[in-house]
């Protein structure tokens, strides 16, 4: 689905790699939008483990995606399974926060059968995508040293992309690449000049 046109999938962020967020499907135009109707509502409960325990807000601030007829959202330490015809929870994933910024997440990455999303406390995690158990996480980041993980992760071929950004002073963001099977780290390049770099 990440090389095809744009049709009953959102399969990544942008939808497609051009980045563009359009979809080439014509049944909604100008002279069908105002049938629209809503066909679902569901309400998401986020309570629990998110920031150290009770209820958590659910404000979502990332993409939904949409694979093989399964809506994927996000909100830090949590993801949703929906069906996307119903708004049926088909399942939801979370995990014991060790803290970091839980200003929002911006959604997940899908390759095969494993869902891909970024903690704020600084850990890249693999998801089963069949029932959201955990396959493997992995650190992408020092949590210690003020970094925090909130972007949605992009596959490219045999690599999972994430990014990390630094504090406002001096510490700087990266991007890395990492092994979708194992989450071992293949690659990290930094955003900013590190010193002696011409």
């Amino acid at each position: 689905a990440l090389n095809q046109p744009l049709g009953e999938s959102w399969p990544m962020h942008n939808g497609d790699y051009s980045g563009r967020r359009y979809s080439s499907l014509s049944t909604i135009d100008t002279a069908t939008v105002t049938s629209l109707a809503r066909a679902w509502t569901t309400q998401l409960n986020a309570s629990g483990a998110a920031g150290g325990g009770g209820k958590t807000s659910v404000l979502i601030k990332g993409t939904p995606v949409v694979v093989n007829g399964v809506l994927y959202v996000t909100i830090p330490d949590h993801v949703w399974a929906l069906d996307a015809r119903s708004g049926k929870e088909m399942w939801h994933a979370t995990w014991p926060s060790k803290g970091g910024w839980h200003i929002g997440n911006r959604g997940v990455a899908v390759l095969g059968t494993t869902i891909y999303v970024e903690t704020p406390d600084c850990n890249l995690v693999a998801l089963n995508a069949a029932d959201g158990r955990e396959k493997w996480r992995t650190e992408i980041c020092d949590l210690d040293q003020f970094y925090y993980a909130s972007a949605a992760p992009l596959i490219v071929k045999n690599h999972v992309i994430v990014g990390v950004s630094g504090d406002d002073l001096d510490i700087p963001g990266y991007i890395e690449a990492h092994d979708p099977e194992t989450g071992a780290r293949q690659w990290r390049w930094y955003t900013y000049p590190e010193p002696g770099t011409p």
